[in-house]
């Protein structure tokens, strides 16, 4: 890849960022490289020395959390610590477990992120990593430490290898975040790589429901009692996540212009996610709309549905056979038969564009997502009645046999 000389500016970096043949930027005026991660959304700031001839590097932090003034500011002091012989690895936690406390304080104040993931965080650190890593010293921490510390007891516990790869992430991000912010200055975790300790490959969790599920699915959800009924279908015929769901409200539908726009601050990819409404939705949504008593689809007062009563809601109606996420499964399975788009299914998944997509593809395809998820609802609802219809006739048949 081309390496570029120029002026960095913020302004300069967006624009390479959009140029796949540019691998690095280099400063006209400080000693100062850039190099791109492979989803061009994100870069390492370096700083360039020559030692007998040699360049070196030393990691400062992270594009764009770490604009290009931050990268700057940051010079004099690296230099000044080279010059001087003092620690670059200065730090203001002297143990894993100082850096770990400062990391669950955070997750606690990041209200951007859900409170299940944050309390499943806390509870990674709480549980696994403080108990096994809290003692160690920030520059002893090595690949070595980790596995013989962390990793080898986990699996010896039997955790899943894909439970094992949760809390490594953890740990991983907390030492990211606090290089980040400059708390420490190189972060020993930066090369570590989880299958440098695991090599089996992890599967992804198989779903409990089958496209050939369908039509009885669909019979259990229609048994339901509101508000519970439309929940569940409403992950089935759309495939929300249920964090999402669960916090929907009457003014995120506009039934004029027949769509619905999930905000960006309940998505879990942070960006507004737009549906079609299509016939069958708006059956679904007339139905419950006389029920509802207050600003939430799914909760009769001021406040959302919280996530421990949406998943107690789910288990309870499913009878322990499936969960939300199962739901989720299935409509992707289903479009999948069914010859849907790739693309077409991401955007309906809501999965954060990832590459040259985030960068070039811009557009919503709305039409498009409603061709297919009209097909999709007319599919479900055709599985419904295969299924109702044959338990009639089979009532049928039982009656004049006796």
């Amino acid at each position: 890849m081309q390496s570029m000389s120029l002026v960095i500016s913020d302004a300069a970096i967006s624009r390479s960022a959009a140029d796949p043949a540019i691998g690095e930027l280099r400063d006209q005026r400080h000693p100062l490289l850039l190099r791109f991660h492979k989803g061009r959304d994100k870069a390492t700031w370096y700083m360039v020395r020559y030692e007998h001839s040699q360049k070196k590097l030393h990691r400062l932090g992270y594009w764009p959390v770490l604009k290009t003034k931050d990268a700057q500011s940051m010079l004099p002091e690296m230099i000044k610590q080279l010059v001087t012989g003092a620690d670059v690895q200065n730090s203001q936690f002297a143990t894993v477990g100082q850096l770990l406390q400062w990391y669950t304080g955070r997750i606690d104040r990041e209200t951007v992120k859900s409170t299940s993931r944050r309390n499943g965080v806390k509870s990674a650190i709480e549980k696994h990593l403080l108990p096994r890593l809290g003692g160690v010293m920030i520059r002893d921490l090595s690949k070595l430490v980790i596995d013989e510390r962390l990793m080898l007891p986990l699996q010896n516990a039997e955790l899943k290898p894909s439970t094992i790869r949760q809390y490594f992430a953890v740990l991983k991000r907390a030492f990211k975040s606090a290089n980040e912010l400059g708390l420490v200055s190189v972060n020993p975790m930066a090369a570590m790589r989880f299958g440098d300790h695991i090599q089996r490959r992890i599967e992804p969790k198989a779903g409990k429901l089958l496209v050939s599920d369908t039509g009885r699915t669909m019979a259990l959800i229609m048994g339901l009692p509101q508000p519970v009924k439309t929940l569940l279908l409403f992950m089935l015929m759309f495939a929300t996540r249920i964090g999402e769901t669960r916090k929907l409200k009457w003014a995120h539908f506009d039934f004029e212009a027949s769509q619905i726009t999930i905000p960006a601050a309940i998505t879990k990819t942070s960006a507004n996610h737009i549906l079609p409404i299509t016939e069958q939705a708006c059956a679904m949504l007339q139905e419950l709309s006389p029920l509802c008593g207050g600003e939430y689809l799914f909760s009769s007062g001021k406040t959302e549905l919280s996530h421990n009563e949406a998943q107690k809601r789910v288990r309870a109606a499913a009878g322990g056979k499936f969960s939300a996420h199962d739901l989720r499964k299935l409509a992707r399975s289903a479009w999948a038969n069914m010859g849907i788009d790739y693309w077409v299914s991401e955007r309906l998944l809501n999965h954060k564009q990832k590459g040259l997509d985030a960068v070039y593809i811009k557009a919503d395809a709305l039409d498009v997502k409603h061709a297919a998820l009209s097909q999709y609802h007319e599919w479900l609802f055709d599985a419904f009645q295969r299924v109702h219809n044959a338990g009639i006739e089979k009532s049928d048949n039982d009656g004049k046999a006796t």
